[in-house]
């Protein structure tokens, strides 16, 4: 072999792999993008909840329990139907997500709950000319008490509040993270354009590192939606399922939107290189 079909394949092969670089960097970095705009953003949370119904659902489960609940106290159906509709169900979940991401308490508050449920209670007691001594008799704090643990269980989203724990501590590194893979795909995507003599050779590489790029960000979604596991998971409610399954389909919708760019990316790329490429060969 020649030294200048060494020199050749030496440089195929650095350029080769200053190609699987660029587009494992864009790979990861694609990730980092989509936890920062759904795992790591309060409002996608919030907006999977609003677009799933969750709210509502949420507020008949809890109105249901507590019908449960309020049969062996003698409390009549109607009581809690009003008693729930007066719950700004919104309101409460806001806070509950908000606490995740302003690092405050995340704990539920249920001494509004109680006082609201007790004075509901009184109001009833007294349009129905009820013996308070005897309601007091009845155990009426015990009720009171398992009423505001059905709501805990309510408004709490299981999977969100495991998940959630890491939002704070992982937020500044993934932050740096995004700015360092950011970087680095610059700093790679120069060195193939400016070190190449022939312009269309950069923008060959370019399309290999933006086409790997592609196919790695798109095979997760592929095979997430192939394995069918998100409708698959066994959740304790229809609310909570419904949100979880709303909430990693918008999440992996993602995924198809920044393959989708990076295809368009590696799509022009190769323009411009047949368009380069031709024009060479003719001169």
């Amino acid at each position: 072999m020649s030294d200048s079909g060494k020199k050749f394949n030496i440089k195929s092969l650095i350029y080769g792999f200053l190609s699987f670089m660029l587009g494992f960097v864009l790979f990861l970095l694609s990730i980092c993008l989509v936890l920062r705009l759904t795992f790591f953003s309060q409002d996608f949370m919030l907006d999977s909840m609003a677009n799933t119904g969750y709210y509502e659902m949420v507020k008949d489960e809890l109105c249901d329990k507590l019908k449960n609940l309020g049969h062996a106290s003698g409390l009549p159906d109607e009581f809690f139907d009003d008693f729930v509709d007066d719950i700004d169900i919104v309101e409460v979940e806001r806070n509950y997500v908000s606490a995740f991401y302003t690092d405050v308490s995340t704990l539920v508050d249920t001494d509004t709950f109680k006082q609201e449920l007790m004075d509901a209670i009184n109001v009833y007691i007294d349009e129905k000319n009820i013996d308070k001594e005897k309601a007091k008799e009845e155990n009426l704090g015990y009720f009171i008490d398992e009423a505001s643990s059905i709501y805990v269980k309510s408004v709490t989203v299981s999977f969100f509040s495991i998940l959630a724990n890491y939002i704070n501590k992982l937020d500044s590194p993934l932050r740096m993270t995004e700015i360092g893979l950011g970087a680095a795909a610059l700093i790679i995507a120069a060195i193939i354009f400016f070190t190449n003599r022939y312009v269309h050779r950069r923008y060959r590489y370019l399309t290999y590192g933006l086409g790997g790029g592609f196919l790695s960000v798109i095979v997760i979604p592929i095979v997430v939606f192939a394995s069918g596991i998100i409708p698959k998971v066994n959740l304790t409610t229809r609310s909570l399922y419904n949100l979880f399954v709303g909430y990693f389909n918008s999440m992996f919708m993602y995924f198809w939107i920044f393959s989708a760019i990076l295809l368009f990316l590696a799509v022009l790329c190769f323009f411009v290189y047949r368009t380069k490429y031709l024009k060479a060969i003719g001169d």
